[in-house]
């Protein structure tokens, strides 16, 4: 796990330099309103190699308030994230740090599911509370 651990915090630090989310306009659903998001990162040869991520912002208001990204990345190089389950926040072994596609704004829960697609790229399913 401290692949992934490495892997979270150099994809936090090309968040904060490289995020170009293109944001649509949100709309209002039950109190929780919806915003699409989408960002592109160029890792190089390192962690996963190019990033095109897509996604939705939700935020909730009372009752039961949360703000929760949902997205969905294809990754260009499997070989250096692997496949596997990813825990985000936490203090244990697993705990991802993860900033968010559409603010930038730090996760203190979630997952990343990664899959190997078999032709040498992933995809990376996240889902991150914050």
């Amino acid at each position: 796990m401290k692949l992934a651990r490495l892997a979270a915090l150099f994809l936090v630090t090309v968040a904060a330099l490289l995020t170009s989310a293109n944001l649509a306009a949100a709309g209002e659903n039950s109190g929780a309103s919806t915003a699409h998001f989408t960002a592109t990162y160029d890792n190089g040869s390192s962690f996963g190699g190019i990033f095109t991520c897509s996604g939705e912002r939700i935020v909730k208001t009372a009752p039961k308030a949360f703000v929760k990204d949902s997205a969905t990345c294809k990754i260009s190089d499997i070989a250096t994230w692997p496949a596997g389950t990813y825990i985000i926040g936490g203090t244990g072994p697993d705990g991802a740090v993860w900033f968010s596609d559409y603010d930038g704004a730090t996760a203190v829960s979630g997952t990343l599911v990664v899959t190997d697609n078999g032709d040498g790229t992933g995809t990376m399913n996240i889902v991150a509370y914050y």
